[in-house]
């Protein structure tokens, strides 16, 4: 699958800046993914209203914050990217699109236990 306008910015950063991802998301790639599954974690929840919907809700919302925090640290535009990298989930959303997910769930576990720990 050809690579979204937000990953191509993402790729194209400066290897400074790119190194200070690798603590908590390891590379650029899997940030990008994180994201993208957390937005699509929201959506889904957001849709299914499964038990206690609003308590997740409300954790996703706290690691998107500190996400966006880590990118403005970063002297980075924190909140278009989040919204970026959204809008590319509901754009495969729309078009029935099933991107390859290269993360196990570990992984990705891994990485919001990394997030919710920042300030």
């Amino acid at each position: 699958m050809e690579k979204t306008a937000t990953q191509n910015y993402l790729d194209l950063l400066p290897d400074s800046t790119k190194q200070k991802f690798a603590p908590v998301f390891g590379d650029i790639a899997k940030f990008y993914t994180s994201v993208y599954l957390i937005a699509r974690n929201e959506h889904i929840i957001g849709n299914d209203k499964p038990d206690r919907y609003e308590d997740k809700l409300a954790v996703i919302h706290d690691v998107q914050n500190r996400i966006e925090a880590f990118l403005n640290q970063n002297d980075l535009p924190g909140k278009d990217i989040m919204a970026d990298i959204a809008s590319d989930y509901f754009e495969d959303y729309v078009h029935y699109r099933e991107p390859e997910i290269d993360m196990s769930n570990d992984e990705f576990l891994d990485i919001i236990r990394k997030v919710s720990q920042l300030k």
